[in-house]
């Protein structure tokens, strides 16, 4: 196995140097023409870091543990994208975690948690986090950030732009001549879905438009979920002519509700969905969406937990704006052509 002195000696430099330029020691003075030797020493001997050594000297394990609520959601893939993109530029690796798996799954991240075996958690949730793994990574003080839901834990939490996304997709469909808009909810109570609901309503008031309760059906993000959540928003509302979905992946669900009722996408009813996915234009009716800075919320959130200094509080992705993308599943209203 290749050993720093082995590259000392190839590079012409001390182990010392070796190092700290390998550890990316920002206040290590030598030459551009060295470190370069250096680096193309380790490359040349497949140098590979020791990488319990390095945890005994300095305390860290250099790993993130990453909790998201389904690993199989295209929609986290970006989030994830992110977080992997921010680890790699600061030399740490993530541990991924599903919150919907086992019971096991949970006990095995206690266990790391308690044994300092990670630097950082990061939680995408709704909810189905166990307790204790929130208590145990506050008595080991490992700092922990929270991607869109509040689970009232000693945490930071980083919020997207939710209010304006759907703020945006209701904008999208009046100003299309769309009255009668119904309102696909995220979750009930989650800080998020109150926030996009805010939204909603806001454009809804800003238009002049009178809703009820009964537009707005909240269910799970899931097409399953979106499917039977759309049939209760229709039963209720035969009258509406567009829905915005808070979670692309319902909106998939909701419509094939829509086409099992023999309605047409947008012909009959529009849909736009928050957040846009790599399948979207591949549906059958190429689906509207906005889309959110999901790779700037994992990037941020690696970057607050290997920093460790941020303290209990939110804050907001505001260096990206939601794009709208226009494709073939919202158009004007029949009584409007």
């Amino acid at each position: 196995m290749t050993t720093l002195s082995d590259i000392a000696k190839v590079a012409g430099v001390s182990s010392a140097v070796v190092s700290r330029i390998v550890n990316d020691d920002k206040t290590l003075r030598v030459s551009e023409e060295t470190r370069q030797r250096v680096l193309k020493a380790v490359e040349e001997l497949d140098y590979a870091p020791n990488i319990a050594a390095r945890t005994l000297r300095s305390a860290k394990s250099g790993l993130i543990a990453m909790v998201v609520h389904d690993v199989t959601n295209p929609v986290y893939a970006e989030i994830m994208r992110g977080a992997q993109t921010a680890a790699g530029d600061n030399n740490r690796a993530l541990l991924l975690f599903d919150a919907s798996a086992t019971e096991q799954s949970a006990s095995r991240l206690v266990d790391i948690i308690g044994g300092s075996g990670i630097d950082g958690m990061i939680i995408q949730s709704a909810g189905g986090i166990p307790e204790r793994v929130l208590a145990r990574a506050a008595r080991q003080k490992v700092p922990t950030v929270l991607l869109q839901a509040d689970l009232d834990a000693e945490a930071h939490l980083i919020c997207l732009p939710d209010e304006g996304a759907s703020e945006i997709a209701t904008n999208h469909l009046i100003e299309l001549g769309h009255r009668q808009i119904g309102c696909l909810s995220t979750a009930r109570d989650m800080t998020f879905s109150r926030r996009r609901l805010d939204g909603w309503k806001k454009a809804m008031a800003a238009a002049g438009i009178d809703h009820g309760a009964g537009q707005i059906v909240y269910c799970s993000s899931d097409m399953e979920s979106g499917r039977t959540g759309c049939a209760q928003l229709l039963d209720a509302n035969p009258e509406l002519t567009a829905v915005v979905c808070f979670n692309v992946m319902a909106a998939v669900g909701a419509m094939k509700e829509i086409w099992s009722r023999n309605l047409d996408i947008p012909g009959d009813i529009s849909v736009v969905a928050i957040h846009d996915v790599s399948f979207a234009e591949f549906l059958k009716a190429p689906l509207t969406t906005v889309a959110m800075p999901l790779f700037e919320l994992g990037k941020r959130a690696v970057e607050i937990a290997i920093d460790g200094t941020r303290p209990k509080g939110t804050s907001t992705i505001d260096n990206a704006e939601p794009e709208l993308i226009m494709r073939a599943s919202t158009a004007g209203p029949k009584t409007a052509r």
